[in-house]
């Protein structure tokens, strides 16, 4: 994937700090209902992380003040956390059953942005874009809002953020320098096979490297060698390796995959991988901190992720080695979204309500970090300084919205959000970038398949099952329930856009 490759153009990153929101005091007009002076719409929001926070009905209540106050906005904000291990599952009952809620956090790897649009779970946009949230629209490049549609039409507002994936390992640095690792020799994950041996003949009752119910592929797909054209477990995927535009199965196809997981199932059986791996919650992180693990991987390595992965392992210093290349895909810009749910009862109020979360600094700070001198404080820098003990510290910045909003934490520098942006421009570029799979014609092939993928691949890519044993039974199931139908309707509609495209 090296060489002359196009550049992510830049993005924009205007802020616009302030709109009015007249509409939205005393009455809904497009509603066409009057509401009582006084009275509260409620916004109900779905959002995923490491779980709820104890004192998130303070951060409730200060951010509707705030609202109140400035921008006569009258709201009744609830925000509902799941962890990311029970969240897909969380979200498809909600879906499913028709509840009436606003807004929900969506991705291509986790509550799949793609299958939700497909099930009609999600609005349209664009018009609400232009009519509710114009700061937001323009504070994006058109590039981005066209990674984020599907046939034709936006249906989530993607989070500014760093674009491109690079996965990355982090080590605690206390075992990286106790045991010599040479950190310029490792290319690879596989390459720390050796290393953590060591550190558990040291440590028997710790397990060097954390796995958890939210996976290992999605945090390793590009280090595995592919990109997910449909989200990370659907079968479908473009080799990076290759230089045609040939999708294949990578369950069936891709031997590197099969490998890792040959690699995951060893590594359980020294001892290098918790065997109840994939039943851990939370992304292992309480684990990470209470010193069981020394080591993680993680899909996107970004200027001041040290900062982030230190307060993983309790505040430890640690050691951040890429294992792919920046890699821009149109899955990196739909790896993180915020849709308006086709039950919502308020779809005017959500989509203001998301323009001020992506355009209104102070806004988007309150929820990522909560009050200042109640949940965090700010050090002599001016950088925020958190406290679990606090009650509220979700470490989803990148969840919520505009990043380039954000305060900077303790220990992150200066210039990260502008490294960040140079990240984006100059990241390898996805030969297919801009392609949208519309799965409407496989819709009970998708279905059948992610039921088989949850199934098995979970136990898999946490070393819980022999691959030897189990692959034969797993592609048997996936061909079964239509993965192979999926792999030629993809392919048929990338054949259509290559043509249209090139």
């Amino acid at each position: 994937m090296k060489g002359k490759m196009k550049k992510l153009a830049a993005m924009g990153m205007a802020a616009a700090m302030m709109l009015s929101l007249a509409a939205c005091s005393g009455k809904s007009e497009d509603a066409g209902t009057e509401k009582e002076a006084g009275e509260k719409t409620t916004i109900k929001w779905y959002l995923a992380g490491s779980g709820p926070q104890a004192d998130v009905e303070a951060v409730q209540e200060h951010i509707n003040k705030y609202l109140l106050e400035e921008y006569d906005m009258n709201i009744n904000l609830q925000l509902i956390m799941t962890d990311y291990g029970n969240y897909p599952q969380k979200m498809q009952m909600v879906i499913s059953s028709g509840e009436e809620y606003d807004i929900c956090w969506t991705s291509d790897w986790n509550n799949n942005y793609y299958d939700n649009v497909n099930k009609n779970a999600f609005i349209e946009l664009d018009d609400m874009l232009d009519e509710y949230a114009p700061e937001l629209k323009e504070s994006m490049d058109a590039s981005v809002w066209d990674a984020a549609r599907v046939k034709g039409s936006v249906y989530g507002v993607p989070a500014q953020q760093i674009f491109p994936k690079q996965n990355y390992v982090v080590i605690l640095k206390e075992y990286a320098d106790k045991y010599d690792l040479d950190v310029d020799s490792v290319e690879e994950l596989a390459d720390l096979e050796e290393f953590f041996l060591k550190v558990k003949a040291d440590n028997p009752d710790m397990y060097p490297f954390a796995a958890s119910s939210n996976g290992l592929v999605g945090k390793l797909y590009l280090e595995i060698g592919f990109e997910p054209i449909a989200g990370n477990k659907v079968p479908g995927v473009l080799k990076l390796d290759s230089t045609d535009y040939k999708i294949v199965n990578q369950y069936a196809d891709v031997e590197e995959l099969t490998e890792f997981y040959k690699m995951m199932y060893r590594w359980q059986q020294e001892g290098l991988v918790r065997q109840d791996a994939a039943t851990v919650s939370d992304n292992a992180v309480p684990d990470m901190k209470a010193g069981k693990h020394i080591s993680c991987v993680n899909a996107t390595y970004k200027p001041g992720v040290e900062t982030t992965e230190s307060n993983n392992f309790g505040g430890k210093d640690v050691v951040i080695i890429p294992i792919s290349e920046a890699y821009t895909a149109t899955s990196s810009m739909t790896s993180s979204l915020n849709a308006i749910s086709r039950t919502s009862k308020n779809p005017e109020m959500a989509m203001q309500l998301l323009n001020l979360v992506n355009t209104d600094a102070a806004l988007y700070n309150m929820l990522c970090f909560g009050i200042e001198d109640v949940h965090y404080t700010l050090n002599e820098e001016g950088k925020v300084v958190t406290d679990d003990s606090k009650g509220y510290n979700p470490n989803v910045d990148w969840m919520f919205g505009n990043q380039f909003n954000g305060l900077l934490r303790d220990g992150q520098n200066d210039d990260d959000w502008e490294k960040t942006r140079e990240m984006n421009d100059a990241a390898v570029q996805s030969r297919i970038l801009g392609f949208a799979f519309d799965s409407t014609s496989v819709t009970n092939e998708m279905a059948a398949v992610n039921s088989v993928v949850d199934q098995y691949a979970l136990s898999l890519e946490t070393g819980a099952v022999d691959p030897e044993a189990v692959m034969p039974e797993f592609l048997e199931k996936l061909e079964a329930a239509g993965g192979d139908k999926i792999v030629e309707e993809m392919q048929s509609q990338l054949d259509t856009w290559l043509a249209d495209n090139k």
